[in-house]
């Protein structure tokens, strides 16, 4: 049961950032429905903004859900780590309320977190740690965007102008949504695409067990 709920995590949250990337290029090609008005540029680069703020959280929903099901595929790393006896009956109810009941958890940062999936993932069934470095850097720099987007404080914006020199190798700062129009909508494409292209890989390495 628990592979076919992880397939089913992973088809959805996919689905979803489709669903998003074809919504955002409809809006940059003027392809909406024709009763729908065409939008003026500003309105393109403030509802790219939105739907990359939406993407940001559907890949934290999609995180959340993806950790617990990995668990319960394989719960001995979990039950060491909390201490909890080794003949304690765990599910996907259980697991959930241990993790999420107190406090939030940030998985957003794969690399980050690394070290505490290990800790609480079976080997066997932990997709992160061979993710590409690419795929990563990418999605911390949608975060780097995302907090600016989020905040609109100094600190957020020095974040995004140092991503946009390391990545791009951008000298001044633009607006996120000057960077997602770009190309006729192709970085917010790209960079939305990241998510699923994660998605993929930590499928492929689970569909390898």
């Amino acid at each position: 049961m628990s592979m076919k709920q992880i397939l089913k995590n992973h088809s959805i949250f996919e689905d979803n950032i489709e669903s998003l990337i074809k919504y955002g290029l409809e809006i940059v090609n003027d392809k909406l429905p024709h009763k729908v008005e065409k939008k003026t540029k500003e309105e393109k680069r403030m509802l790219l903004e939105a739907l990359l703020l939406r993407a940001c959280a559907l890949w934290e929903n999609f995180i959340e859900k993806e950790v617990v099901y990995l668990i319960n595929s394989d719960t001995e790393n979990f039950k060491n780590n909390l201490g909890l006896p080794i003949n304690t009956k765990l599910n996907v109810k259980l697991i959930r309320a241990i993790l999420y009941a107190d406090r939030y958890h940030d998985y957003h940062d794969i690399e980050h977190n690394k070290g505490y999936f290990k800790k609480i993932i079976s080997d066997k069934y932990n997709p992160f740690q061979n993710i590409p470095t690419d795929q990563i850097l990418k999605i911390n720099f949608t975060y780097k965007m995302r907090n600016y987007l989020s905040h609109y404080s100094d600190f957020s914006k020095r974040k995004l102008l140092q991503a946009y020199k390391n990545c791009y190798r951008y000298r001044n700062f633009i607006e996120p949504g000057i960077f997602l129009l770009k190309q006729k909508g192709k970085t917010f494409e790209d960079l939305i695409h990241n998510f699923n292209l994660v998605s993929g890989h930590m499928k492929a390495k689970l569909r390898g067990q």
